[in-house]
């Protein structure tokens, strides 16, 4: 996905790396905590499995939302951004290739709105390789307020040479927000990628920093 020139610039408000570094918590601090409490209960799912999915598209803070869900949970969320919302549907949905979609807002209103409202705890419903849930249930240990780095995650794990690996999975965490890649920075301090585009993984840390 190309960035508009509107995605590339940057803002008054952009975080220095001086304050990241003074937020940042390292994977001994992360192994000693338990899930995020904003999760109630996480569903796991091996890819190629079929599914019934309803989504819809939501207003939210960081430009338009979009949220799947199965019957266990939810599966999808994404902010297009300056994206297309087509493009944006096709990553997440391409994870359930044997699902069956159905757009209906009302169906998943509620889920937006306690994401929106944050009205916690969520059920989650998770789909991907071992790999790449064993990273994204260990992004739910970071709290609210601080930041890790992508090597931290690999030491939490037991794989400490694994960062690139790691960096990868946590590119395609298909449910931003409510499992926080947006907290995981570089060691420099310096913010590193996002999937849905630095602009938004910048405002999400302003809202909780």
């Amino acid at each position: 996905m190309e960035k508009s020139n509107q995605e590339k610039e940057t803002t008054d408000k952009d975080i220095k790396e001086e304050i990241l570094k003074k937020r940042l918590v390292n994977h001994k601090l992360l192994s000693t905590k338990n899930y995020s409490q904003n999760i109630k209960i996480i569903s796991e799912t091996l890819p190629n499995a079929p599914h019934e999915i309803t989504y819809g598209w939501f207003k939210s803070p960081y430009g338009s939302m979009l949220l799947s869900s199965t019957k266990n949970g939810i599966c999808g969320v994404a902010f297009a951004g300056n994206f297309n919302k087509e493009e944006i549907k096709s990553n997440i949905f391409k994870y359930w290739p044997h699902a069956n979609f159905h757009r209906d807002e009302s169906f998943v209103s509620d889920y937006a709105a306690s994401i929106l409202e944050n009205k916690y705890p969520l059920d989650i419903h998770m789909i991907g390789s071992p790999f790449q849930t064993t990273i994204w249930k260990a992004l739910l240990k970071i709290p609210i307020g601080k930041v890790t780095t992508y090597s931290d995650i690999a030491y939490q794990i037991g794989n400490p040479s694994a960062v690139r690996a790691v960096a990868t999975a946590i590119g395609k965490n298909p449910i931003c927000l409510l499992i926080p890649c947006h907290r995981v920075i570089r060691k420099s301090g310096g913010m590193g990628g996002y999937r849905w585009g630095l602009n938004i993984k910048n405002n999400l840390l302003i809202s909780e920093l």
